[in-house]
């Protein structure tokens, strides 16, 4: 009898849980739509020209970030224009790309690298920089009551995904494109607290998850005042190192792994039926797994708190974090609510606003770049921000050094933009005014310089930072030709000009102070690599002002070469986008004038072009 009486129940609870599961699926479909903001009133025809320039940033944007370590805009900036893309495909579906941006996740797996193949696709989440990401994941539950959930830190590191046979560690993978990561074993294996071997009782195959992230204290020990600020962040900084050839030792020390994830256990018996059971198990088979880093709640009230103490205690972390991810706790009902293309139907991410510091301003001078263009730069007593030191910070413009009546001696608020780029927020303690010994005034920019397409000595300053611009990742990414090398270059007598760079010799090279034998043949070996590039890279490459690497790229797919744009009738010109036909016509001008010709000319005799 009472089998009997429990058995409908059971069906009974089994058929509701099922209906709830259906209906959250049903909701955002007929619900929400009615809830956010209507479709915008354009026509089809508008709708399309906006979605493919928000795909062509979007994809450019993906490349600075994964592929070049180089953000140039905000979380915040591209979760906006991210946002808009997907309600113009929600509202206009017909006109969704079949490589639109929304479908893929991360960036591409470079060309060079080995490739490995995700277990499944390995997603980003949905998140927002309020509440509103978490709070549409709770409103899906609502149909089906009380949800257990975890919250973790969002580590701001590199995803990789480990696999393991046997318990020996046998493939580490970067998140790559979402299907296929570059192979990144070795580097792994050298991360302290990533078992090699797995302890205790562990299914033949296991599959995990983890965040390799900077330890911010060690990352901190290794930099000093002479340590060039070359990564953005430490989530770069764990990524350039991950990938590097020849990593530094030291800075290799100071990555860790932040587990997040049992992908797959191998067999039946060790299979956890819940995300805290799955750490628990990373954790016995020897995983650096810290149980106060996951928290149970159940309302979004306990969310929010966690949320606060996390914002308020972040700068105590081991790591640097950018917010909190939300999880479903129970896997089957993870696996009920599925994926989408992007991110999965049981997560959500909230992130934290743009940290800040107050500090002393040393000093303001101006910096010369390629293009001629003057900025005013703040030096500070150094600072540390999201595990990124900082000791310099760009006031852009006089404008902005009026604005801020910005001055030596001042007392200022610095803050990341989008947990990256540096910027005076305010002046909230003024020095004195009056001239004083430890005060050093900004000075006026003088007169702007022109092209400088030439070394001399009124234009050492912007030609070395033409120079510097045309080697780095952004140019023709040539290895081991930085500033400092360049500039002694420069005062050798080598280089006077850019195609000067590919006629110099290993012998030249090493009797220049600074130079080895070794070092000169690595670097004319670099050099020689790098000289038949594509001539769209190149012209992107030489920094012509008003074009920028984004519109060459535009300009790459409308004509088959450099001397196809050259010799383009004003047909081909008047089929382009306005912005485009502004940046062909200044390259167009740009070659035409005479230093400009001359720098062409001089590409082709040596077979560069």
């Amino acid at each position: 009898m009472r089998a009997a009486v429990e058995c409908p129940c059971a069906v009974a609870e089994t058929v509701f849980r099922t209906v709830a599961i259906l209906l959250i699926f049903l909701i955002p479909a007929f619900c929400y739509p009615a809830l956010s903001r209507a479709c915008p009133d354009i026509s089809a025809s508008e709708a399309d020209q906006r979605m493919i320039v928000l795909e062509n940033d979007i994809r450019y944007y993906n490349q600075r970030y994964y592929g070049k370590a180089q953000p140039i805009i905000s979380d915040a900036e591209y979760d906006r224009l991210f946002a808009e893309l997907l309600r113009l495909e929600e509202c206009f579906p017909a006109l969704i790309a079949a490589d639109s941006p929304t479908r893929r996740v991360g960036g591409a797996v470079g060309g060079g690298t080995k490739k490995v193949p995700h277990e499944r696709p390995m997603l980003s989440l949905s998140s927002s920089s309020g509440p509103e990401a978490v709070e549409a994941l709770l409103k899906r539950f609502a149909a089906i009551g009380d949800v257990q959930l975890l919250v973790q830190p969002k580590v701001d590191g590199l995803p990789v995904e480990l696999m393991y046979e046997s318990g020996r560690l046998v493939s580490a993978s970067t998140r790559g494109d979402g299907r296929f990561g570059e192979d990144v074993t070795e580097r792994v294996r050298q991360i302290q607290g990533v078992p090699h071997q797995l302890s205790g009782t562990f299914p033949d195959r296991v599959v995990v998850r983890g965040e390799v992230y900077a330890n911010l204290t060690l990352l901190r020990n290794i930099m000093t005042e002479t340590t060039p600020e070359k990564y953005a962040t430490p989530r770069h900084f764990a990524a350039g190192l991950l990938k590097a050839q020849k990593p530094d030792p030291a800075a290799l020390a100071a990555l860790r792994l932040f587990p997040f994830e049992l992908v797959i256990s191998g067999s039946a018996g060790a299979s956890p039926h819940s995300d805290r059971g799955a750490l628990q198990l990373l954790s016995d088979w020897g995983f650096p797994v810290v149980v106060e880093q996951t928290t149970s709640v159940r309302s979004f009230a306990e969310v929010q708190a966690v949320y606060h103490n996390y914002l308020a205690t972040r700068e105590r972390q081991p790591f640097a974090m950018d917010g909190i991810v939300v999880k479903v706790d129970d896997l089957s009902l993870r696996q009920q609510l599925g994926e989408g293309d992007r991110a999965p139907f049981w997560a959500a991410a909230w992130k934290f606003p743009p940290q800040s510091a107050r500090t002393l301003v040393r000093g303001i001078h101006w910096t010369v770049g390629r293009t001629g263009r003057r900025t005013p730069i703040a030096e500070v007593v150094p600072v540390y921000l999201g595990g990124v030191r900082i000791s310099r910070v760009s006031l852009n413009n006089q404008a902005e050094i009026d604005r801020l009546e910005i001055a030596a001696g001042d007392h200022v608020v610095i803050a990341l933009k989008g947990d990256v780029i540096p910027q005076v927020r305010e002046v909230v303690e003024r020095s004195a005014r009056s001239s004083n010994a430890g005060a050093v005034t900004a000075t006026k920019p003088g007169p702007a310089l022109d092209a400088c397409l030439h070394d001399s000595p009124v234009c050492r300053n912007q030609f070395l930072a033409r120079a510097a611009y045309f080697t780095s990742k952004s140019g023709l990414n040539i290895a081991g030709l930085g500033r400092k090398r360049l500039q002694k270059l420069l005062e050798a007598g080598l280089v006077n000009d850019l195609p000067s760079l590919f006629l110099l010799t290993a012998e030249q090279l090493a009797a220049v102070p600074g130079f080895g034998k070794e070092s000169a043949r690595r670097l004319t070996a670099a050099i020689r690599a790098a000289a038949h590039p594509d001539s769209f890279r190149l012209v992107a490459a030489l920094g012509i002002p008003g074009v920028g690497p984004k519109t060459v790229q535009h300009l790459a797919r409308q004509f088959a070469s450099l001397d196809v744009l050259l010799a383009a009738g004003q047909e081909q010109l008047s089929a382009l986008s306005a912005a485009d036909i502004r940046a062909a016509k200044t390259i167009r001008s740009f070659f035409t004038m005479p230093d400009g010709a001359e720098l062409l000319l001089k590409f082709r005799e040596l077979g560069i072009l």
